[in-house]
């Protein structure tokens, strides 16, 4: 009887699952640009797994997951630029070489909201320090 109880509760708890929390999960590790203070500084790696454009805040924004080489990495800077018909990201991170940090990939994802939905739904393809990428459109 126990062993029915956790397969209904587990059936139900998957049927539930919905596009909303999709959204909520996709937010996850969610990191905001923090500048270096005055403590030494270096730049990291930043490595970008997926990009997706998604309505937040009732205007598109774009979806950014990727990984930090360690715990200690933070986003420093994004932008972004046409190049003729392409359109270029830069996104840069930093850490201080001093502190002591997990040495492990680190998950995160950053809402860039200063691209316009013309250049959104103009561009499949983005190039993010000279890699390309392309768009999923929720």
């Amino acid at each position: 009887m126990l062993i029915f109880i956790s397969i209904a509760g587990l059936i139900i708890g998957c049927a539930s699952s919905s596009k909303n929390s999709d959204k909520i999960d996709s937010l996850e590790h969610l990191v905001a640009i923090e500048q270096p203070d005055d403590e030494p500084n270096e730049m990291a790696k930043v490595y970008i797994d997926s990009l997706k454009t998604i309505q937040h805040n009732n205007t598109r924004s774009l979806l950014i997951h990727g990984t930090f080489p360690d715990g200690c990495t933070k986003l420093r800077a994004v932008s972004h630029h046409l190049d003729g018909d392409s359109l270029s990201m830069d996104i840069s991170a930093w850490r201080n070489p001093n502190m002591m940090c997990t040495q492990a990939l680190t998950p995160f994802s950053y809402l860039y909201d200063g691209i316009t939905e013309e250049e959104l739904n103009s561009h499949k393809q983005i190039f993010i320090n000279g890699t390309p990428f392309s768009l999923n459109y929720e």
